[in-house]
């Protein structure tokens, strides 16, 4: 039984429809918090890429200064979000299950793969790893940036005359939006480290919420984010990298999938590793350093879109 604090827990979020839903799941699971909704700095420049914004933790920043200052106890987010350099007053925690890690295209004219759209065609995307690998698959198609929540960036497809867009299958079922879409499969749609998760930020000096999330910890998705997470780390990558790490737990032990591209999508890297669950996050940097070794970094350079 965990031990009820005599005050809410204040959970700080972002105001968007995808983030207080996340931070409602939190809520039910701890059963005893408030939502506190922050503006980030990704929030304030909606209508710019985030490449133009710059600076790093663009969707956390302000909640992390919120944790350090305590003006709130603990900060929910899309776990994809949150850049691999982080505060070391900070730590982050797993207590929910991870949701579908697949990407989606949402056609106009409900077209399920993108080797069908016409040549030339426009897709809508903030992604660099998106960019890339639709540029790997269909050189010909003209990419556009779009931003804002899922249902907004659905509505571009009519507003900015898009062929179609990619999205997160996970924040399509999540908020129960009805919408035709077609899930993109891999190996040629690996989807981004953390994709799928929610994730918790609390401050390490904080021992009652570390019992708290302690005591509900999901296990599978907290080896998970560990070995993703170490993939990007030791590649140093952020938010403009094309970066694609999935993993698998299956009978105590992970597999660890990488593609790592150029940002015009002709070349490419990719490669795998796999071993006990225990091992995790060793695997996650051998997997990223083993990357390196073919030339990973090389690619990364030029990431800028």
């Amino acid at each position: 039984m965990i031990k009820k604090t005599c005050k809410p827990i204040l959970i700080g979020t972002r105001k968007s429809p995808l983030a207080l839903w996340q931070a409602n799941q939190v809520n039910k699971k701890i059963k005893e918090g408030k939502l506190i909704k922050i503006q980030t700095t990704a929030d304030k420049f909606i209508n710019k890429p985030l490449s133009e914004i710059g600076g790093k933790s663009l969707f956390t920043k302000e909640l992390d200064e919120a944790l350090l200052n305590k003006k709130i106890d603990i900060a929910v987010h899309s776990l994809k979000d949150v850049p691999t350099v982080i505060s070391n007053k900070i730590d982050l925690a797993y207590i929910l299950p991870r949701s579908s890690i697949s990407d989606v295209l949402i056609s106009k004219n409900n077209i399920t793969k993108l080797t069908d759209l016409p040549f030339g065609s426009k897709i809508g995307t903030s992604s660099p790893r998106r960019f890339s690998q639709i540029k790997n698959i269909r050189p010909d198609i003209n990419i556009v940036t779009i931003r804002g929540n899922i249902q907004t960036r659905i509505n571009k497809i009519k507003e900015k005359n898009l062929d179609a867009i990619i999205l997160a299958l996970a924040g399509i079922k999540r908020l129960k939006i009805k919408v035709h879409y077609a899930i993109l499969r891999s190996p040629n749609f690996l989807t981004t480290a953390g994709q799928g998760i929610i994730a918790i930020t609390y401050l390490k000096t904080n021992n009652e919420i570390k019992n708290i999330l302690f005591n509900m910890k999901n296990y599978p998705v907290t080896y998970q984010a560990r070995a993703e997470r170490a993939v990007l780390e030791k590649l140093n990558g952020n938010c403009n990298s094309s970066i694609a790490v999935n993993s698998k737990i299956k009978n105590n032990k992970i597999s660890i999938n990488s593609t790592v591209y150029s940002r015009n999508g002709d070349s490419f890297i990719k490669d795998s590793i796999n071993g006990e669950l225990k091992d995790s996050c060793a695997l996650g940097h051998q997997l990223g350093e083993n990357l390196i070794k073919q030339g990973a970094s090389e690619l990364l350079k030029n990431d800028s879109h």
